[in-house]
């Protein structure tokens, strides 16, 4: 975040008490904000392994769901096949996930513009129909459209089981702070530069020396790593995992539209979309999908229209325009003074 004027705390007042209200919130509410404060997490953490591509390279993936969905299998299959624990099942699923999309990504990131689109939608269908009508991969275990239950085996945090929402939220939570730490520090090092050069034109880059599907990999190697350990997560919380959701198009477009609506290319974008959009969807799920079907997601569909027609850059640039004017209203006078003084 760029924050200008005279504040000498520079957004770390705003930080911290962000920190602290997602640290210290879901111990003062119930078990349905809970779940939402879980769903906000889990959703952002998959919107910034999204952007890590997409957002800073500027290629329209809408397939990350396929390699969410293999490391949600991988970890669930060894766990119960194996008895394999999901702590260590999820770094299998997501070196496997990672290893499939450099695979699938290196020649599909020869085509440009909506044809990478249209060939990530291609791929999502295509696994997901096979996952869905497939009781087998080989050896391997997927049981088709029924997809897999998992067992409760009573082994607590060392098996990723806890009684209540709790443990869930503050897994979700460090996945999703070690993902903003992650795009952080990768928007300030030689990757970022370099993908952020190559959204904003692929041939200037190119003609600079930028190894182009060098740097794309790279960073789509990490993407499929991260997403696919919210995979994990995903089977371990609902306790379910299936081809019909967890492979499917509809969940791909909800990452991607967390991340566009808070702001691709952004390091706390897709945080501010979770934020603000997954509440949006519960609530409003809630109040009318029993009542009048449909409208609930007819009424999300025009809020989301309205914040891209209003705000084409996403949420992000203006929640950091008024954090700014707040802090400078705070801290203005100290830090005009301290600069004074100099």
């Amino acid at each position: 975040m760029n924050y200008k004027g005279n504040s000498i705390f520079k957004g770390k007042f705003f930080v911290l008490l962000a920190a602290l209200a997602f640290i210290i919130l879901p111990l003062c509410v119930g078990t349905y904000w809970q779940s939402i404060l879980v769903l906000i997490c889990f959703y952002g953490f998959c919107a910034v392994a999204w952007n890590l591509i997409c957002g800073y390279a500027g290629t329209m993936s809408l397939g990350h769901s396929v390699y969410m969905g293999i490391g949600g299998y991988a970890s669930t299959i060894l766990l119960e096949t194996k008895g394999v624990s999901p702590w260590i099942g999820m770094i299998i699923g997501a070196l496997i996930a990672m290893i499939i999309g450099v695979i699938i990504s290196y020649p599909t990131f020869r085509l440009k513009g909506p044809y990478f689109t249209l060939a990530s939608i291609a791929i999502t269908e295509l696994v997901g129909t096979f996952v869905m009508n497939s009781e087998y991969l080989g050896p391997i275990p997927l049981k088709g459209g029924s997809g897999w239950s998992l067992t409760w085996t009573g082994g607590g945090a060392g098996m990723y089981e806890f009684d209540g929402k709790l443990g869930y939220y503050y897994i979700a939570l460090i996945m999703l702070v070690i993902g903003v730490a992650i795009t952080w520090k990768m928007s300030r090092s030689k990757l970022g530069y370099y993908l952020v050069a190559i959204r904003s034109d692929d041939d200037a880059a190119k003609s600079l020396g930028i190894n182009i599907t060098k740097y794309k990999l790279i960073a789509m190697a990490i993407s499929c790593f991260m997403i696919a350990l919210a995979g994990t997560f995903y089977a371990e919380y609902f306790r379910y995992i299936g081809p019909d959701r967890i492979f499917s198009y509809d969940l791909a477009v909800q990452i991607a539209l967390i991340a566009l609506i808070g702001g691709q290319g952004t390091v706390m974008g897709p945080v501010i979309g979770s934020i603000v959009l997954v509440p949006l969807s519960e609530m409003l799920s809630a109040r009318f999908a029993s009542t009048m079907s449909g409208l609930n997601l007819f009424l999300y569909g025009v809020i989301m229209m309205l914040v891209v027609y209003f705000m084409p850059h996403g949420l992000c640039e203006h929640v950091v325009h008024v954090l700014q004017k707040v802090e400078e209203k705070i801290f203005g006078s100290r830090g005009k003074k301290k600069a004074e003084s100099k």
